[in-house]
């Protein structure tokens, strides 16, 4: 008969077991936050934009999943990509109803307070929502998914360690925030996917050790 250690220790795995399949149901999948680079001390909500990057499975392609989970001021208006040779844009996938968002257009593309981190006219493209863009942009639970093929010899494994390395920078930018004000952000890795996933595989290991002893 289990202990009443042993019961708690199920019972904890199961919840993280189930955290780990609310946030990602793909075999893989990563989920970004987004830090505030510019803007001043605006009262967003926490998390207020994210993204999920998920693995096309048997297709060499990935989906970038964008949404906005703030219900006050702010519209996602514009996504910004470091220029890179892992991926080629293919097609917007879908988007919320009022949303309208197009690929890239090829014109010059600079994340507003980005030059530090890299994002660059000549190292950045620009996914737009239409004109006018706090209009067409993403409201509150709005979304938009942008599928990339994966070039050459990438896998989706390379393509997250450059996303987490910043190598490969993402970024947005929203208008019409608290005050009327807008803002840039860049994409960091969500914090309790991490912890999740560590705690699941530190509890996995803790149950293999206690029926070896």
């Amino acid at each position: 008969m289990e202990s009443r250690s042993e019961i708690k220790l199920f019972r904890m795995l199961a919840i993280c077991t189930l955290c780990i399949c609310i946030v990602g149901t793909s075999a893989k999948a990563k989920l970004y936050i987004f830090s505030q680079v510019t803007g001043g001390d605006l009262d967003l909500c926490p998390d207020a934009f994210k993204m999920d990057v998920t693995d096309v499975l048997g297709e060499d392609q990935a989906l970038f999943t964008f949404t906005n989970n703030c219900d006050s001021d702010g519209v996602l208006g514009r996504i910004f990509f470091m220029k890179n040779d892992l991926m080629t844009f293919n097609s917007i996938e879908d988007q919320s109803n009022g949303v309208a968002f197009s690929g890239p257009n090829g014109k010059k593309a600079m994340l507003p307070g980005g030059h530090p981190l890299g994002f660059t006219p000549h190292n950045t493209f620009s996914i737009n929502a239409a004109p006018p863009r706090p209009h067409n942009g993403l409201h509150y639970e709005d979304y938009v998914s942008i599928l990339f093929n994966l070039t050459g010899e990438t896998s989706f494994d390379d393509l997250i360690a450059e996303i987490d390395s910043q190598s490969l920078g993402v970024g947005l930018h929203a208008q019409a925030l608290p005050g009327g004000g807008s803002a840039s952000f860049t994409a960091i890795p969500e914090p309790l996917t991490l912890s999740l996933l560590g705690i699941g595989t530190l509890l996995i290991r803790n149950k293999r050790r206690g029926t070896a002893q």
